[in-house]
C-alpha cells in the first residue's frame, strides 16, 4: 500500500509538472478543495486549525479535514475531484489524502474526472455512500476502516462502519478490498457485498462476500440505494474550475501567456443552477434515518 501512495504521489507530481510550459512559475499543484452541498442538522468540520460548523455551499479544503455529523444530522459534499460523498447520521470521516493535478477549463463532458487525482479516506464510523463520475486513468479512490481497505475504481458504494464490522456494497462499478495485512485481495464487483469481521487473535479478518440482498431494510439494496442518489445528487449541484492567482490577488488564466512569478493555481467551485430546480435536491434527514 505504501508503495501503491508513493508511486500515485509521482504520477500526479509529473501531470501537474507538464500542465503547460509555464507551469514552473506556477505552485506544482492547487490546494484540492470540498464544496458543502447539502446539510441537514447539526455537522461540523476539522479542517487542521480550527473546528467549524459545516455549512451548505461553503468551501473547505479538501486533505487533512474531518467531516462528523451528529446523531440526527447528515451531510453531503463533493469533492474537487467530481466525486459525491454523503455522510449518514453519526458519521465521522477523515481526508487523509487528496492530491490532484491541474486541470484545462474547458471541458466538454462534466461526468469526467477533470485530472489524476489520488484520494484516501479513514472512515471512523457511521455509513458513507460515494458516486463517482468516469475516474481518470491512474487516479486512485481508497477508503479504510480499521477492518478493511478498498480502491474503488467507481462508480456507486456504499460504507457501513461498526465496531466489529464493516460492510462494504458495490452498487456499480467494481472495487478491490483487502480485510486487513492478512488477508488477499478481493475484486468485488456491481451487485456484491462484503462483509468484514475481526478474526481470531493472530489470525486474519473473516470475509464473507455475497449478492446486495433486496428490501428496505438496512444494509439491502433499496436502502443503500437512497444514500448512494443523495451522493449523486450532490455532484451534480456543482463543478470546478481552474485559475490562477498573482502576488496581487488578482485572478488571470492559468494557461494562456505567461504568469509571472509568484502566482498560485486555485480551484474554484461553479455551482449549477438547472433549469428547474428540485424542491429538495437530495433526501432529507428523516428519510435516511437508519429504521
Amino acid at each position: 500500500m505504501t508503495k501503491l501512495r508513493t508511486l500515485l504521489s509521482l504520477a500526479v507530481a509529473a501531470s501537474v509538472g507538464g500542465t503547460s510550459s509555464h507551469a514552473q512559475n506556477l505552485t506544482r499543484n492547487p490546494t484540492s478543495k470540498i464544496y458543502v452541498a447539502d446539510v441537514e442538522g447539526e455537522s461540523q468540520v476539522d479542517a487542521g486549525k480550527k473546528i467549524s460548523v459545516l455549512e451548505k455551499k461553503a468551501v473547505y479544503k479538501g486533505e487533512g479535514s474531518t467531516i462528523e455529523t451528529k446523531p440526527n444530522s447528515n451531510a453531503s459534499i463533493v469533492l474537487s475531484n467530481g466525486i459525491g460523498i454523503y455522510f449518514d447520521v453519526a458519521t465521522r470521516t477523515q481526508i487523509r489524502g487528496f492530491m490532484q493535478a491541474p486541470f484545462r477549463p474547458s471541458r466538454t463532458d462534466m461526468d469526467d474526472e477533470p485530472s489524476i487525482s489520488r484520494t484516501e479516506m479513514y472512515i471512523d464510523h457511521g455509513v458513507v455512500g460515494v458516486s463517482t463520475g468516469k475516474m481518470a486513468a491512474g487516479s486512485t479512490l481508497l477508503f479504510e476502516s480499521t477492518l478493511a481497505t478498498a480502491d474503488v475504481h467507481g462508480r456507486q458504494v456504499v460504507f457501513q462502519i461498526g465496531d466489529n464490522v464493516t460492510t462494504i456494497s458495490l452498487l456499480l462499478g467494481d472495487a478491490t478490498v483487502r480485510a486487513g495485512s492478512m488477508d488477499s485481495s478481493h475484486e468485488v464487483n456491481g451487485g456484491q457485498q462484503v462483509i468484514v469481521r475481526p478474526g481470531r487473535p493472530g489470525q486474519a479478518n473473516i470475509v464473507e462476500i455475497q449478492a446486495i440482498p433486496d428490501g428496505r431494510l438496512e444494509g439491502q439494496r433499496e436502502w443503500l440505494l437512497e444514500r448512494v442518489l443523495a451522493a449523486d445528487s450532490a455532484r451534480k449541484l456543482v463543478y470546478f474550475e481552474m485559475q490562477a492567482v498573482n502576488e496581487s490577488g488578482d485572478r488571470v488564466s492559468p494557461f494562456d501567456g505567461d504568469s509571472p512569478p509568484g502566482t498560485k493555481l486555485d480551484i474554484v467551485p461553479i455551482p449549477v443552477i438547472p433549469a428547474n430546480p428540485p424542491v429538495e435536491p437530495t433526501v432529507s434527514a428523516a428519510n435516511l434515518s437508519s429504521p
